[in-house]
C-alpha cells in the first residue's frame, strides 16, 4: 500500500512549482492558456491543503466543500486552458460559470454527507474524460508524451467513476458495508495521475513552442517553403538516412527570369506576389520526399533523393512548361514569367549539398547566357550555343 500522507505531500508541493512555472511563463509570454494552467495546477494544491486540514479542524465547510470546489475548479480550468491554447480567441465563459455555480450549489446542500464526494467524483470524472478528448483533437509534436497524457486522464476520469460507484453502494445497500482501502488506493492513484498530468502538459507545450519557432527560423515567409537555412539542415538530414544510401539524388535550381523588370514595371507587391504564384507551382509539382526552398531572392533549389539525372530533368522541364504555358495574373495585368533552371546529380555520398548546388549554380547560369527559359543539366557551353 502506498504510504499516503507522503503521496500528499509529494503531490502538494509538485503540482504548487509546477503551477508557479506556468505563471512565470505567462509572465513572460503574456498568453493566457499559461495563466490558466498555472491557476488549476494551484487549485489542485490548496484544495489539497484543505482536505488535509480536517486532521486538526473540525470545519466540514472548509475541509469537505470548499475542498470539494477547488477538486473540481482544477480540471475545469484545464479545459479552459486547453480550449484557449488551441483556438487562441474569446472564449464564451457563461456556461461555464453557470455550470459551476450549479455544482457549488449542489455541493453546499450536501457537503456535510457522503453524497457530497460521490458528487464530486462524478464531476471530476466527467471533466477529465472531456480533458482526453479534447487533447486528443490537438496537434502536438510529442505524440507519445500526448499519448501518455490522453491514458492519465483517461485512466483518472476510469478511477473517479469505480470511486463514484464504491461510494454510492453502502447507500444503495443500506448497508454498513465499506470500501476503506480501495478507496484509499483510489485517493493515491488520483494523487499520483493529476501530478503526471501537470508534468506531462508543460512538456507537450514546450514540444510545440520549439517546433514552432523552429519553422519560424527554417520557413521563408513569403513562398512559404524552406529558406537557404532551413534547406540545408532539411536536406542533410534526409540524405542520412540508410532510405537513400547508395541512391542518387539531384538538385534544381532555378531563377525567374526578368525578375528585376517585374519589381520595376508593376512594382514590388507585384513581384512579391510572382514569387508566391511560382512557389504555388513549385509545391503543387513536388509534394512528396522533395525538398523545395526559396534561397534567394528569386532563386529556388529543389533536392530530390533517390532520383536520377534524366527524371530531374523531366521534372525541371514539367515546372519551367507550367510556368512558361499560362500567364500570371496581377491587378488586370497578364503578366508572361518563365524560369531558367541548371540541374545537377550525384550518387549520395559523393558530393555535399553545396557542391551539388554549386554544380547546379554553373548549369542555370549557362541557361541564362544562352536564351532563359531552358533547363540545363550540362556543362558544354558550345553544344547550348548550337541548340
Amino acid at each position: 500500500m502506498l504510504h499516503l500522507p507522503t503521496v500528499i505531500g509529494l503531490s502538494f508541493i509538485l503540482n504548487l512549482l509546477i503551477g508557479l512555472f506556468f505563471l512565470s511563463v505567462h509572465n513572460y509570454k503574456k498568453q493566457s492558456a499559461f495563466l490558466i494552467f498555472g491557476l488549476a495546477c494551484i487549485a489542485f494544491s490548496f484544495a489539497e491543503l484543505l482536505a488535509c486540514l480536517k486532521l486538526i479542524l473540525n470545519f466540514p465547510f472548509i475541509t469537505s466543500y470548499l475542498a470539494n470546489i477547488f477538486i473540481i475548479l482544477s480540471p475545469f480550468l484545464i479545459i479552459l486552458g486547453l480550449h484557449k491554447y488551441k483556438y487562441s480567441k474569446p472564449l464564451n465563459l457563461r456556461p461555464i460559470y453557470y455550470l459551476l455555480l450549479f455544482t457549488a450549489v449542489v455541493l453546499l446542500s450536501v457537503y456535510p454527507y457522503s453524497a457530497a464526494q460521490m458528487v464530486t467524483s462524478f464531476i471530476i470524472a466527467g471533466l477529465y474524460l472531456f480533458s482526453a478528448y479534447i487533447i486528443s483533437t490537438m496537434n502536438f509534436v510529442a505524440t507519445l508524451q500526448k499519448k501518455a497524457l490522453i491514458t492519465c486522464f483517461l485512466i483518472h476520469s476510469l478511477l473517479m467513476f469505480v470511486q463514484t460507484v464504491l461510494l454510492a453502494l453502502p447507500i444503495l445497500s443500506l448497508s454498513d458495508t465499506t470500501y476503506l482501502e480501495p478507496l484509499e488506493l483510489i485517493l493515491s492513484s488520483h494523487l499520483i495521475l493529476a501530478t503526471c498530468s501537470a508534468l506531462l502538459l508543460p512538456y507537450l507545450l514546450a514540444s510545440n513552442t520549439e517546433h514552432t519557432l523552429a519553422s519560424i527560423a527554417n520557413t521563408d515567409v513569403l513562398s512559404q517553403l524552406f529558406n537557404r537555412r532551413g534547406f540545408f539542415m532539411k536536406g542533410k538530414n534526409a540524405l542520412s538516412l540508410s532510405l537513400y544510401q547508395n541512391k542518387n539524388i539531384s538538385l534544381i535550381l532555378l531563377d525567374i527570369d526578368f525578375f528585376k523588370r517585374v519589381n520595376d514595371t508593376y512594382g514590388h507587391e507585384a513581384g512579391d506576389q510572382a514569387i508566391k504564384w511560382i512557389a504555388q507551382h513549385i509545391k503543387s509539382q513536388f509534394l512528396n520526399e522533395e525538398i523545395s526552398a526559396r534561397i534567394g531572392g528569386e532563386e529556388f533549389a529543389i533536392l530530390l533523393p533517390n532520383c536520377s539525372l534524366s527524371d530531374a530533368r523531366n521534372n525541371a522541364e514539367e515546372l519551367r512548361e507550367s510556368i512558361s504555358c499560362y500567364p500570371f495574373y496581377y491587378e488586370g495585368h497578364d503578366i508572361n514569367l518563365s524560369v531558367s533552371a541548371g540541374v545537377s546529380s550525384t550518387l549520395n555520398g559523393e558530393q555535399t549539398i553545396k557542391e551539388l548546388l554549386a554544380n547546379a549554380d554553373k548549369r542555370l547560369y549557362l541557361a541564362k547566357e544562352t536564351g532563359r527559359d531552358k533547363v540545363v543539366t550540362y556543362d558544354e557551353k558550345s553544344l547550348l550555343l548550337q541548340a
